[in-house]
């Protein structure tokens, strides 16, 4: 019986479809009489693995559980352990290349994504290959796969340079320029520049930030006045930078300094003297005339039914 073939290489989308296989013809080993043997994977060799992997997993039906996917196949080995990386679950053909759905394990993810391994290994059995009859052989059915670090046919892309998941200069480039453009340089900027503008913009932020902290600050403080001591306003404003609410709210808790009460004037100048004192006799004449306004008012409210004030401010006009 021939030995199985065993093919390593593959690459990793970003929709967890890899390109397990690579087209061309490639060594795989040798025939029972020692002639060096090949395999041709081409157009047909895809065609028909497709097809017989179909054609399986609709037998399988719901017991259908994908194809083992191990390290080096060491799961054919009986000493070694059979836990699964991934499970393939799906084969199509994408741009005349082999591709396979994976559903990664708690083994496979963290394999792909530290970069344990980086290819993959195809495995076809003796018995599910066409003898080409010139020493070459055509795989037509797909036995296993497993995640590998050297392999055999070689052209294919590494698992974990996905197909579009890596951006070529030309696409880092484009995706540059607006970059370098939104920031005042020229189209064609290269990164350190790129790099290097945006440190300065950061610093002068950061210094913008300083000031109109420091200027908050200041507000703060002089809304607060005399609360604050002269000699602690420089410490008061560092902490109003530093931690805001919770220095409003030390400086809430001052009290309102003491206002003083300005003093009566004192006038000392000489020749300053008291008025003269009411004589006893013009304060007799105010009293009679007081009441002769009075008695008068009464006359007249009495006489015209006019209100006490009425009557009162006609008197007073009448005797002067």
């Amino acid at each position: 019986m021939n030995a199985r073939i065993l093919n390593r290489d593959g690459r990793v989308p970003d929709d967890h479809w890899y390109q397990i296989e690579v087209t061309g013809t490639f060594p795989a080993g040798k025939w029972q009489d020692g002639r060096p043997r090949k395999q041709v994977i081409d157009g047909k060799a895809l065609a028909s693995i497709v097809n017989r992997f179909g054609e399986e997993k609709a037998a399988a039906g719901e017991n259908w559980s994908g194809l083992l996917v191990d390290i080096d196949h060491r799961s054919h080995d009986l000493d070694n352990s059979t836990e699964a990386y991934a499970w393939l679950q799906e084969v199509e053909i994408r741009n005349s290349q082999l591709f396979g759905r994976l559903d990664l394990t708690d083994l496979g993810e963290p394999a792909i994504r530290n970069k344990r391994v980086k290819f993959f290994s195809t495995e076809y059995d003796p018995e599910d290959v066409e003898d080409l009859g010139d020493g070459s052989v055509r795989p037509l059915r797909l036995s296993g796969l497993a995640f590998t670090n050297r392999p055999n046919n070689r052209g294919g892309k590494p698992i974990s340079n996905r197909e579009g998941g890596e951006q070529t200069e030309t696409e880092t480039t484009r995706t540059m320029q607006p970059i370098a453009l939104k920031l005042g340089l020229p189209a064609d900027a290269d990164e350190a520049a790129i790099m290097k503008k945006l440190a300065d913009l950061m610093s002068e932020l950061e210094s913008l930030k300083g000031k109109n902290a420091e200027s908050e600050a200041e507000t703060i403080m002089n809304r607060y006045g005399d609360r604050i001591p002269k000699e602690k306003r420089d410490d008061v404003k560092k902490r109003l930078i530093a931690n805001r609410a919770d220095t409003e709210a030390m400086l809430d808790l001052l009290p309102d300094p003491q206002k003083k009460e300005s003093p009566e004037r004192i006038f000392n100048r000489q020749g300053a003297k008291s008025p003269d004192a009411v004589s006893d006799g013009d304060k007799k004449a105010g009293e009679t005339k007081a009441a002769a306004i009075r008695n008068r008012a009464g006359e007249i409210q009495k006489s015209e039914g006019l209100p006490f004030n009425q009557a009162f401010n006609r008197a007073q006009a009448e005797l002067g």
